[in-house]
């Protein structure tokens, strides 16, 4: 690899966009450039770290398919003559330190407030050197979804009916089958960044929990490999080589094995897939084998992901905070014991315990489960709906911001839409009915699965799961000028006493809308 100057190089920090496919910050950074240093920073406040009601920021496991996601992207880039420099810090040092002086630094933009501040704090850090920001990973554009990106409607109906109607759908950018050579050596880099790549324990972990993630467990769906190539594989298995696509819509609720849904959201979430390409791939499998529901269903899917993005980008922080978008403030119930046997999987509820079972052994739930389980702690425990979301991020290998949350607060009737409150038994009757799922899952099962259980924390000042501290709670955008952390109101112990009638009196309040899935993520 050619050495180029610092003076004409640019860098590419990479974040979740884990793939040279369609991946347009990619173009943007290479595009006209002499030299270019690729990066990635794993910070160590993402991982091992405390959040709310006992859970962390991710699991081991899920920090396993982050590492081999970005094992993998260097591979690729090494074969297109570039590499990849990797370190442990926080990225308004590392990035600062490595690219000051550059022509400037790309990365895709953050849908949600966390990336933003870190985007701002690398800004801010970065000296006679620009931070260019690139809006990209969507499957419509924000000046192309026909929809007003900064004012996304909070029906999906809506916003789909009009990104349909109005939207367009770009068609995937090839990966480069070339890239500017690595930038000249610099003092204030690490020689070896081009070779480290951090272990679970340099990442907080330890050594036993770190063993325990390196190890996939039987029942689970199926193993999850992370990395671009990974994904293709999936992608090609799945839709083509199973020919799954055909009968999408009608096995999509399934909870048992790996072909009843596509499983691409792990690799969407951290940026491995594009869900572009995924479209472009049903496209293909339209012209080529069968147009029909199902076909439409995956894209719908992906739409569901995007409506959830820009409601991020609209709400704020609001769809991290205890009263959501609405700003409601009825007290929630403070059970320890009900959200640690709920994280364990010992409620009682076969569904529920089963799916949580899964979800502390694998890091995988099924589309069907996830709301289940989110229903029977909102509406059957009464316990604030953040600590599942804390403990779905601290889990799901398909973890991403905007989806879970956007779908946890949705859950809770806090977006101003119809509250759906799933009865468990009956779900069990009409998707387990031969009861496979739950004896595959809780039989033989004696000990409590691994995973946070603590106590929730009482102090609201505790960390949140999505450290959205800095703004006090206040959110932009439709929904209402609330401000705060949700206070208890008058007649607080009588009222969380009764989880179910603060339930019935939340769905009174709120208007109808769809049914809705829990979607973007499990399709």
């Amino acid at each position: 690899m050619t050495a180029a100057s610092v003076g004409r190089a640019r860098a590419l920090w990479f974040r979740c966009d884990l793939r040279l496919d369609d991946n347009l910050t990619l173009q943007a950074a290479a595009t006209g450039a002499a030299a270019l240093l690729p990066i990635y920073v794993f910070d160590p406040r993402k991982f091992n770290t405390p959040t709310l009601a006992g859970a962390r920021k991710c699991s081991a496991r899920r920090a396993r398919f982050l590492l081999e996601s970005v094992a993998a992207l260097r591979k690729q880039l090494e074969a297109r003559g570039s590499g990849l420099a990797v370190a442990v810090g926080q990225p308004k040092e590392i990035v600062a330190k490595w690219c000051t002086g550059m022509d400037g630094v790309w990365v895709q933009e953050g849908f949600c407030s966390e990336e933003q501040a870190e985007e701002a704090c690398v800004a801010k850090s970065l000296q006679n050197c620009k931070l260019n920001k690139v809006w990209a990973g969507t499957l419509y554009m924000p000046d192309e979804c026909g929809n007003p990106p900064g004012n996304t409607p909070l029906l999906f109906t809506n916003f789909k009916n009009k990104a349909e109607g109005r939207g367009r759908i770009r068609d995937p950018v090839p990966a480069p089958k070339q890239l500017p050579p690595l930038p000249a050596e610099s003092p204030e880099r690490p020689k070896d960044a081009f070779e480290f790549m951090p272990t679970l324990q340099d990442l907080g972990y330890g050594d036993e929990e770190a063993a325990a993630a390196a190890e996939d467990d039987p029942r689970g769906v199926m193993p999850f490999q992370g990395g671009e190539e990974a994904a293709m594989q999936r992608l090609q298995k799945w839709m083509w080589e199973d020919d799954k696509l055909r009968e999408y819509f009608e096995i999509r609720n399934g909870m048992l094995g790996e072909g009843y849904s596509s499983k691409f959201s792990p690799w969407i979430a951290l940026g491995c897939l594009s869900p572009r390409r995924v479209w472009k791939e049903a496209q293909r499998y339209e012209a080529e084998r069968a147009k029909n529901k199902s076909t439409y269903w995956l894209v719908f899917e992906l739409t569901w992901r995007d409506f959830y993005i820009y409601m991020a980008r609209s709400q704020g922080t609001k769809i991290f905070l205890r009263g959501g978008v609405v700003g409601d403030k009825t007290p929630w119930r403070k059970d320890p014991a009900a959200l640690r046997k709920w994280k364990e999987g010992r409620t009682g509820d076969q569904l529920v315990d089963a799916n949580m079972r899964e979800l502390a052994a694998t890091g995988w739930m099924s589309n069907r489960g996830r709301q289940n389980v989110a229903s029977y702690l909102i509406f059957d425990l009464g316990v604030d709906w953040r600590y599942g979301a804390a403990h779905f991020e601290e889990h799901l290998l398909d973890y991403d911001p905007a989806a879970n949350w956007g779908n946890w607060v949705a859950a809770a009737g806090l977006t101003g839409q119809r509250i759906n409150k799933f009865n468990t038994k009956k779900q069990l009757n009409d998707y387990d009915p031969q009861r496979k799922y739950v004896r595959h899952w809780l039989h033989g099962s004696g000990d409590s699965p691994k995973g946070s259980g603590e106590e929730e924390d009482d102090d609201e000042e505790e960390p949140r799961a999505r450290a959205e501290r800095a703004d006090k709670g206040k959110g932009k955008g439709k929904g209402g000028g609330y401000s705060g952390k949700g206070g208890r109101g008058k007649g607080c112990r009588d009222a969380a006493s009764r989880p179910g009638e603060r339930a019935e009196a939340r769905a009174r309040r709120w208007r109808k809308a769809e049914q809705p899935e829990w979607q973007a993520q499990a399709a």
